[in-house]
């Protein structure tokens, strides 16, 4: 099973941008998270084509299973 960390803000052109941080910790709280983000807004680190990073869209952790088929055989 996979994880991660999708964090979403809006930007100056009223678009999206997303941010995925593969193996976040297991014990990662949404306050973190938010202070995490809004430090990357803050310093401006990211640079995008959207626009720059003004506001916390929202945030999930995603995790995701995959299940081999196997076909080759058949």
């Amino acid at each position: 099973m996979e994880k991660y960390l999708q964090m979403v803000f809006k930007t100056d052109q009223d678009r999206k941008v997303s941010l995925r941080v593969g193996v976040p910790r297991d014990d990662l709280d949404a306050m973190e998270v938010k202070t995490v983000m809004d430090l990357i807004i803050a310093k401006n680190i990211i640079y995008s084509n959207a626009g720059d990073l003004i506001a916390v869209d929202s945030a999930y952790l995603v995790e995701t299973s995959t299940t081999d088929l196997e076909v080759a055989g058949l």
